[in-house]
């Protein structure tokens, strides 16, 4: 069973009834403008990410397509890439988010590498 339903931060679908203990699978339909255009199908098709498109090859950690407030992105590790609107997301293969992974709109998330402090830097220098 499949449910529109609104929420504080949107609209979305619901794969199932609400029940205690049980979180059911949820898919944000923010994207779409016309909330009574939405069909099964592409409720279902919605339900279906994030979805891992494979291991990154020089590292070996997955890389994902996800929903996101702006559309659809692709993930890997620490690094965030929108997919372009003009692509449509079902489209898009290992070669593809490897191309857009490399582009020049990707974003770093979490909190950035420390770095060594200038007096840790003289002592080392010192010695």
């Amino acid at each position: 069973q499949v449910l529109l339903k609104g929420g504080p931060y949107g609209s979305y679908v619901q794969l199932g009834e609400d029940r205690k203990g049980y979180l059911p699978k949820r898919a944000s339909v923010s994207l779409i403008k016309d909330l009574g255009s939405i069909t099964l199908e592409h409720a279902i098709d919605l339900l279906r990410y994030p979805i891992t498109l494979g291991n990154h090859p020089v590292d070996g950690l997955p890389i994902q397509i996800k929903i996101s407030k702006t559309g659809f992105t692709i993930r890997h590790r620490r690094n965030i890439a929108p997919v372009p609107k003009s692509v449509i997301a079902n489209d898009i293969d290992m070669e593809k988010a490897l191309l857009l992974l490399n582009g020049p709109d990707v974003k770093r998330s979490g909190r950035p590498k420390g770095k060594k402090r200038l007096e840790e830097e003289e002592a080392v220098d010192d010695i």
